[in-house]
């Protein structure tokens, strides 16, 4: 993104309590992106973002903390070095470790409270086994907090069924992999947080459009990152095994028009709308129900009359088939 669109932008970062400066790139190839965060910073933003770790030299770590980065992400394939460095292409495991224990140093060193470091491990069918170990490297980086994250996008059908995760039923043996993961976690005393590994339709997606806007880089204002892939035409997407295609999602472009009027637009407000009446909808059959939510019987009620609510206020269309719309 050009500074000076992201200048433009930060014109609206009063109404803004997080900035976080990454789409489908990497944000350290970005040579203003100490200029972006201190622009956020003197707007009172808390500012992120999630990178490869190649290019956390320490001179960079050294300049992200002191423009104020509040959290940094970094993103891990494997507790071993032939599982990382077959995901993450091009990065040396070695390196990766050696700049987060810099990061991690600097911050002691200066005593800060930021950035909070996060590892975010990908769970796939290819390395879910390390997961236990990462908590030993974790705590080794002395890191924040360790993050499982699940494949959640799958443009092609080889990422789709490496996917940890089922549309159905989960494998007990992935289940056993995740216990080990938090019983280690707990003892080890680093927070651990794992993504879902089976779909289970949600009232409102992570990427919550209420309150969440996403811009790419070329200025496009959408919903979220997963309807705004940077490239012409179509998205192809698996969901669960099919293959389907949906429009880039774009309600206006701030480089044409004001981004508070592309944020009243009619299209977008009746985007918006339909996550408005789903969560109206649940919230009333809690607020009017009137049962015992002690009893078992009341428990099954209520789950019946959600689903109820949901299939008759369905999510936008483009949402169907992203599995961030069932808690993944």
């Amino acid at each position: 993104m050009p500074l000076s669109m992201y200048r433009d932008i930060s014109e609206y970062f009063d109404r803004v309590e997080n900035i976080h400066l990454q789409g489908w790139g990497e944000p350290l190839l970005n040579a203003d992106i100490f200029d972006m965060i201190r622009m956020a910073k003197v707007k009172h933003c808390s500012v992120s973002l999630t990178t490869n770790g190649v290019n956390l030299t320490p001179e960079i770590s050294g300049r992200l903390m002191k423009e104020g980065l509040d959290i940094i992400v970094l993103s891990a394939a494997g507790a071993t070095k032939e599982t990382h460095e077959r995901i993450r292409c091009g990065s040396n495991f070695e390196q990766f470790v050696e700049n987060i224990k810099v990061l991690a140093d600097i911050k002691a060193k200066t005593k800060s409270g930021t950035p909070k470091i996060v590892l975010s491990f990908l769970m796939t069918k290819i390395n879910y086994k390390e997961l236990p170990d990462l908590v030993q490297l974790s705590k080794d980086m002395k890191v924040d907090e360790l993050v499982a994250t699940n494949l959640d996008y799958a443009p092609t059908s080889v990422l789709d069924d490496v996917r940890l995760f089922s549309c159905t039923k989960t494998n007990n043996g992935f289940n056993r992999v995740v216990e080990r993961t938090i019983k280690q976690s707990r003892k080890d005393k680093i927070p651990f947080r794992v993504y879902p590994l089976e779909m289970e339709e949600v009232v409102m997606c992570e990427m919550n459009p209420l309150r969440i806007v996403f811009l790419s880089h070329d200025g496009c204002v959408s919903p979220c990152v997963y309807l705004n892939m940077t490239k012409r035409g179509s998205l192809q997407r698996f969901f669960c095994g099919s293959s389907s295609v949906v429009q880039r999602v774009c309600f206006g472009n701030v480089r044409e028009n004001d981004f508070m009027d592309i944020w009243e637009t009619s299209d977008y407000q009746d985007f918006r709308k339909l996550y408005h009446t789903r969560l109206n909808a649940v919230g009333n059959i809690y607020r009017n129900i009137g049962f015992d939510m002690g009893s078992m019987e009341a428990l099954k009620q209520a789950d019946k009359a959600i689903e109820e609510a949901l299939n008759k206020n369905p999510v936008p269309g483009v949402c169907k088939t992203c599995y961030k719309a069932y808690g993944i």
